[in-house]
This record gives C-alpha cells, sequence and structure tokens, in this order.
C-alpha cells in the first residue's frame, strides 16, 4: 500500500534516496510529519531493505532495479508525488518538528516558483552552508557567520540534502540532470534555476539536522570511487556550461599531488587525487540541455 493512500491529504512528499541507507533512513523518517507523504527510492541497495519492517510511519518504497544514480532516483520519486509540493532529504538528515511549517509559510510568503531550503546543521550545532556554485564558489571567510543572519535569506545554490519545491515547478525545471550519476547534480540545478530567476531561498525557522551515517574510516577503494564520479560529474557540468579547464593542467596539478602524499604516506589523499585523475580521463555521456 502506497503512503499516499494512507495519509488522508498529504500537503507534502518527502523523497528519499537510499543506497544501503538501512542504518539511518528509520531515523530519518520518523522525523517527517504525519500529514506528509513519504517516497523512499532505492537504488538497488546490496544490503537490500530490511529496514523497511523497522519504519515507524508508512512508505511508499520504490526499488529502482539498479543503481541509477542520485538524481535519477529523485526524479523518479517526484513523478511518483502526488502532493503539490515534494521535498527532497538525504537517508542521514533528520527534519527539525515544525520545520516544514516554517517551509509553508515561507511558500507563501516567496511564491510557487521559490526553492526553500531549511538551514541544515551538523550534530555539533554549525551551519552547514555552500553559498555558490562550483562556478562561483564563496569562500568560508566570506560567508556570514550565524549571529549576522537576522532572517530568510537568497543564495545561489541549492543543497541536494535538503529542499522543499512546488513539483510542477520542479518537474518544469528538467528535474536533476540525469547523465550525472552522483555528485554536482545539485550544482547543475541550482545554475538552471537561477537562469530562470526561480530564488533560492535558505529558511531560516526550518532546520534540518545532519545525522551522520557512521563513523568508520571510509577504505581506500571508496575514497578512490568517490573522487573517481566527483571529478566525471564536474567535467560534465562543465563541459554542459562551456566552463572547461586545461584537462593536461589539471592532470599534471593531480599527478603532482598523488606523488607528494605518496612520499608523506597518506594514503588517503592518494586516494582522493588518484580517483580524479582517473575521473579526469573517462568518457562521459554528451552533456544535455540546459
Amino acid at each position: 500500500m502506497s503512503a499516499t493512500s494512507l495519509v488522508a491529504t498529504p500537503r507534502l512528499t518527502v523523497v528519499f534516496v537510499t543506497y544501503n541507507s538501512g542504518a539511518v533512513i528509520a531515523r530519518a523518517v520518523a522525523s517527517v510529519p504525519d500529514d506528509c507523504a513519504v517516497i523512499i527510492v532505492d537504488n538497488a541497495s546490496p544490503e537490500g531493505t530490511p529496514w523497511r519492517e523497522s519504519l515507524s510511519r508508512p512508505a511508499d518504497v520504490v526499488p529502482m532495479g539498479r543503481n541509477a544514480g542520485f538524481g535519477t532516483a529523485c526524479n523518479a520519486g517526484a513523478r511518483r508525488a502526488q502532493t503539490p509540493y515534494v521535498m527532497f532529504l538525504n537517508p542521514d538528515a533528520v527534519l527539525a518538528g515544525d520545520a516544514v511549517d516554517a517551509l509553508f509559510a515561507a511558500a507563501r510568503a516567496y511564491g510557487d516558483d521559490a526553492i526553500l531550503m531549511p538551514a541544515i546543521m551538523g550534530e555539533d550545532g554549525r551551519r552547514m552552508r555552500k553559498e555558490g556554485t562550483i562556478f562561483d564558489k564563496v569562500p568560508r571567510r566570506a560567508r556570514l557567520n550565524a549571529q549576522e543572519i537576522a532572517g530568510d535569506y537568497c543564495t545561489g545554490f541549492v543543497h541536494g540534502a535538503a529542499f522543499m519545491v512546488k513539483r510542477d515547478a520542479f518537474l518544469a525545471l528538467g528535474g536533476f540532470d540525469e547523465a550525472i550519476f552522483l555528485y554536482h547534480e545539485d550544482d547543475d540545478l541550482s545554475l538552471r534555476a537561477r537562469a530562470r530567476n526561480m530564488p533560492i531561498v535558505v529558511v531560516t525557522g526550518a532546520r534540518a539536522v545532519h545525522a551522520g551515517g557512521g563513523s568508520s574510516t571510509p577504505s581506500f577503494a571508496q575514497t578512490f570511487a568517490i573522487n573517481r564520479f566527483k571529478q566525471q560529474s564536474e567535467r560534465y557540468v562543465r563541459d554542459k556550461y562551456r566552463r572547461e579547464r586545461s584537462r593536461t593542467a589539471t592532470a599534471l596539478k593531480l599527478l603532482a599531488g598523488c606523488l607528494l602524499a605518496g612520499l608523506l604516506l597518506d594514503p588517503h589523499r592518494v586516494a582522493v587525487r588518484a580517483g580524479k585523475l582517473r575521473g579526469l580521463f573517462d568518457a562521459l555521456p554528451a552533456p544535455t540541455g540546459r
């Protein structure tokens, strides 16, 4: 039975994408208000979905059948939703009790085309912020600190970990670019939203806490794979917006970094730079339209 059939009149559908997220998904789902529907899109997790039995509330679990990537799974969840608004929330994040109410108040204030983000906090209470895309990064020293933020504010970046948007507006925007498997899909979404003058607003009265998925140190292979994906995605976005960088210069810089990390006996940094170096030469799909 689907979540939407069990919630009388849901005002919002919260979409989660899982991949071996069994340790955290139940906590995230439990933070969703009862008057919201929940859709969980599973990207063919090797661990399966035994966590379904631990959920404290109804959820519509959608199996992708393969690991289709974060953006593709998000789009599948948005298409399946039947509510006017959708919210995308990472499985290792939890919503504060009044977060959805604050986001809907902001939607009434800022209009149907606004993309609304809660303030994302770490478990240590620090704000997790990124104000610009890979093309217009705002250095940490230039960002406002918590004491300087008096209310809601516009920003240049949609953080894929937590945001709410009118479902029709998200789909009209094209959703996430499904050619991007993982990482930087929110950079691309931000750039397209800005091109259409869609406001991107941080609603400071709404909070989401990044709960953290685990404390184990990633393996060399995992770190290598993550950074390979990051490099592939950055190359794709740069190609899409005609902001390419010299591959030769980038390769030389990464190679030098690998050698230095090796001399310092730092396997983590070797894995980071080696993964990016490998991703620099992978074949990529042709960019889709902006």
